[in-house]
């Protein structure tokens, strides 16, 4: 299903520049107490090739927002309010192949063509001739297309997020069996014009059960060995893209047998094992010692410059953010209060939040023994007053801010905020660190 096919109530705008469009994004939960707003009007682009960091406290809706691209939150008792996201899927170059090229401005991808008008342009696709889809409202079994295969996510909890009951090999063996029948078939020498269909089943067991299933089957029974060959081979090689020892051994390994390091690293391969155009890394190394964490973003780092894939950020560590992101989002109690540069949030942050988050990070520049602190608590987000969220704890809140909401605009800024003193950056007086040395 197209945009122009969403069952929303208005049109979505399009961004042909984007990988991804959050328009609007409005997502709540019904509680006993009410109903939590906690995404409200979330709006942001991921460009092509670009990292987006999206930092905040926890609990201000950065998960949900990007859990939401793969319609991963429950519901009930998630609701779905409101908003687009929008995703603009793309294909190898026809020109190089994948490889880079000027056609393809070396991303070794080129846009999928709208399938109304071919790519010409046309009203369906407002003359962008790209096809535009609704992640919100296409069917499922189109999102089953799009999830592991064009967006992956590498979540926080590598202990919970893979299976414990299976081993490593078969696992990521699923994805392949799940959006790459075509490849297995030519790795193992067979036709795929018979069995290809039977190979893209989708799959009624996990696993090492559906495995056996589909190669069980009439036409495949006599090539299993060579089917099962070649996607051992392609298991080994996302293990070894993740410069993992011994991938073959740790194919045969539980998830338990190994560290958490070597955990994520398996999480990080099956999420990259299809070459998607958007990698959603949702607090990575949240639970990994320092030296490990830096190994991890040193590594998922790579791989995005070598695949050219764009990657949402998601974390609470400024500093690592700093590291690794081109842009910025910064969001709080449900709502994207700035977003722009890495470099420009750092050094010249508008937003008393962000200017307050900043300051609140240990340096030397503190007086021993004391840390700064953003006074107030955050603010209830069931049914809340139609104004800035941040009001009550901001130093410099005036009326307009307790009745109205200020909304993102860069009028007369280098970026935008959402903040009714945004166009005076001097009269937000809380210190921001110097960063001159280099992230933390």
């Amino acid at each position: 299903m197209t945009v122009a096919e969403s069952s929303q109530p208005s049109a979505a705008p399009r961004h042909a520049e984007a990988v991804a469009s959050v328009e609007d994004l409005r997502v709540h939960f019904r509680s006993k107490a009410g109903v939590v707003q906690a995404v409200d009007g979330v709006s942001f682009d991921i460009r092509d090739g670009e990292t987006l960091g999206l930092v905040g406290e926890t609990g201000c809706g950065k998960s949900v927002t990007a859990r939401s691209f793969l319609r991963l939150v429950p519901m009930p008792p998630g609701m779905h309010v409101g908003g687009f996201v929008l995703f603009h899927p793309k294909e190898p170059c026809a020109q190089c192949g994948g490889s880079g090229c000027e056609t393809c401005r070396g991303s070794g991808r080129t846009p999928v063509a709208c399938p109304n008008c071919g790519g010409a342009g046309c009203a369906v696709c407002e003359e962008s001739g790209q096809e535009t889809l609704d992640l919100m409202s296409i069917p499922e079994h189109r999102l089953r297309d799009i999830r592991g295969n064009r967006i992956a996510m590498i979540f926080q909890d590598p202990g919970k997020a893979l299976n414990p009951a299976l081993p490593i090999g078969q696992q990521i063996a699923e994805v392949f069996y799940e959006h790459r029948a075509g490849e297995i078939l030519d790795r193992a020498g067979l036709d795929s014009s018979d069995t290809g269909k039977l190979l893209s089943r989708r799959a009624s067991y996990r696993s090492r059960a559906f495995e056996r299933m589909v190669l069980g089957l009439p036409p495949l029974r006599r090539n299993r060995d060579r089917i099962a060959r070649a996607v051992d081979e392609m298991v080994a090689e996302a293990l070894a893209e993740t410069q993992i020892p011994n991938p073959y051994k740790v194919m045969e390994r539980y998830p338990h047998e190994l560290s958490g390091g070597m955990r994520q690293r398996v999480m990080i391969a099956q999420a990259l094992a299809c070459n998607p155009d958007l990698l959603i890394a949702d607090e990575p190394t949240t639970a990994l010692d320092v030296t490990v964490q830096a190994r991890i973003l040193e590594l998922v780092r790579e791989l995005q410059l070598r695949r050219r894939a764009a990657v949402l950020y998601i974390s609470h560590d400024l500093a690592l953010v700093k590291r690794v992101s081109d842009r910025v989002a910064v969001m709080y109690a449900g709502r994207i209060v700035e977003i722009g540069p890495t470099e420009q949030i750092f050094h010249d942050p508008l937003h008393p939040y962000t200017r307050g988050l900043l300051a609140a990070i240990p340096s030397t520049q503190h007086e021993r023994g004391r840390l700064v602190v953003i006074d107030g608590n955050v603010p209830e987000l069931i049914d809340p007053d139609p104004a800035c969220r941040f009001a009550g704890r901001c130093p410099y809140a005036s009326d307009l801010c307790r009745t109205r909401d200020p909304g993102l605009s860069d009028e007369g800024v280098s970026h935008p905020v959402a903040c009714f003193i945004h166009h005076q950056p001097s009269d937000i007086s809380l210190p921001a660190p110097s960063f001159s040395g280099g992230a933390r």
